[in-house]
Formats: C-alpha cells, structure tokens, sequence
C-alpha cells in the first residue's frame, strides 16, 4: 500500500552526495490474510448479485432452493452470510483496537499518549458490530423519514444523523492521525474512504434508485452490492492496519521505504 513520502538523502552513484531525494514510505500489511479477505469479499459480492439474478428469472421459477441462495446471500437481506461477515470484521477490528490501546499504556510507548483514542475506536466498532447484526439504525429511519419529510436520496433517512457524527468523530481523530507515521495514518484513511464511500455515498444513490425504482430493480440491486462491496473492502484494510500496528508493538509498523525517482531504483537494484 502506498502510503505517503519521506525524504532521504540519495545513495552512492544517485546523484551528487547529499543530494536530497523523494521516496515512498509503504506499509506492509499482514501476508496472505487480507488478500484472502479480499478475495472473499470478492466471492460473496458475486453470489450476492448471482443470487438476485437467477431468483428474478423467469425461466428459473420454481427451481428448489432459490429462495433460500437469496436468502442467505444477497446483501441487502438482514442476518444472511454477507451480514455476518461484516459484524465479524467490525467485531475483529473492535478486539484489535483493543489490544493496541492495552499495549499503549506501558511506560514509554510510543502510542501512550493516544491509547483513549484506540480505545474509543474499539468502542466504536464494537457498537457498529452490534448494530449490523441488531440493524439499530433501521430503526430510526421511518421517524426521520416522516418527521422531515425525506424522499429521493435521503429516503434512508439514518445518514441525516450518520454524516454529523462522521464529521465530528473525525475532527477528534485530526491530531491523532497527525501524530501517526505516514505509513498508517494514509493507511488509516484510506480504508475510511473506502469504508464510508460505500456505507453514505453509494448508500445516499441506492436510496435514489429505491425510492425511484424499487427494490428489485436493476439500479437498486447493483447500487446495494457496490455499497457492501466498499463496506467489506474498507473494514479489511482497516483491520490489515491496525493487525500490523498491534503486531509490530512499540518499534512501530512495518514499513519499507521504496525511491521514487528512476535514478535511485537504478542505483538501490545495482548497489
């Protein structure tokens, strides 16, 4: 993952000595755990839309356990396998924080100062964990929805309340993210710009083709699977993040600065 630029001074035969040079600062993360996630994501992304397209065919009608692949696999169906998936990676990301915010408080780790906020962190995805098996936020949306007099992109009315608190959870995390080395803090956004892409940007267009459209309609079932896709996609990058933070405790995260003019990648391979 590339995650930011440091400067370093330029190696034998890169230039003239001393000769300040750009470079990328890439965050490793776990091996084959995330890729393998990822790839699962992937998979159930497929039988979700799968699983939407056989049940609407009507040459298919009446086939045995159609219903049942809907069921199970689609990802706008509550309690299904996609669901779960979610609140297992939102729980995982919750224990990880954690963890990180325990180790913080030994004398003279580097990440003593904000181990509240790794805390807070895990309090706040192991409320989300809870919400997307219990889909607390559904509940409010009839309320809203009626009370403000919301249709068209706002019909899924909970974002009216999800966008304010975005914005001020992340105000609070400014000076946190500052004080993290650029591997993670990137690393960190990245995955929150994936993770909330889908959770209110794609989830404010679905809302569009819902009230529009309808639930089975084309738009609607597509918007819904590219929404869960960057769910899933950013709470395995999270979780990728905070594993290697934890994982590498107080000497910091793995990290591996790569040059970024062809010189030195000239001079780095033949040095």
């Amino acid at each position: 993952m590339n995650t930011g630029e440091t400067r370093g001074e330029a190696p034998c035969g890169a230039g003239s000595p001393g000769t300040p040079r750009r470079s990328r600062e890439v965050l490793l993360l776990p091996g084959r755990g995330t890729a393998v996630l990822l790839l699962v994501v992937a998979a159930l992304s497929a039988v979700s839309l799968l699983s939407r397209a056989v049940t609407g065919a009507p040459a298919l009608d009446g086939v045995p356990g159609l219903d049942n692949l809907e069921r199970w696999f689609y990802v706008d169906r509550e309690g299904g396998v996609p669901a779960w998936f979610n609140a297992v990676l939102l729980f995982v990301c919750a224990e990880r924080l954690w963890h990180v915010s325990r180790a913080a408080r030994a004398e003279g780790h580097p990440q003593r100062r904000w181990r509240r906020h790794w805390l807070l962190l895990a309090v706040a995805f192991g409320y989300l964990s809870f919400d997307e098996m219990s889909a607390v936020h559904e509940i409010v949306i009839g309320p809203l929805r009626e009370g403000f007099g919301l249709t068209g992109f706002l019909s899924f009315a909970w974002v009216v309340v999800a966008v304010p608190l975005v914005v001020a959870f992340g105000l609070l995390f400014v000076r946190f993210l500052l004080a993290q080395s650029p591997a993670v803090r990137w690393g960190v956004l990245l995955s929150a710009a994936v993770y909330l892409g889908g959770a209110v940007g794609v989830e404010v267009l679905s809302a569009g083709a819902y009230s529009s459209l309808g639930e089975d309609s084309a738009l609607y079932v597509l918007a819904a699977g590219v929404e869960e896709a960057l769910e899933m996609a950013g709470l395995v990058l999270f979780l990728g993040v905070v594993t290697t933070v934890l994982h590498t405790g107080p000497a910091g995260p793995a990290v591996v600065t790569l040059p970024r003019d062809a010189a030195s990648r000239r001079a780095s391979t033949t040095g």
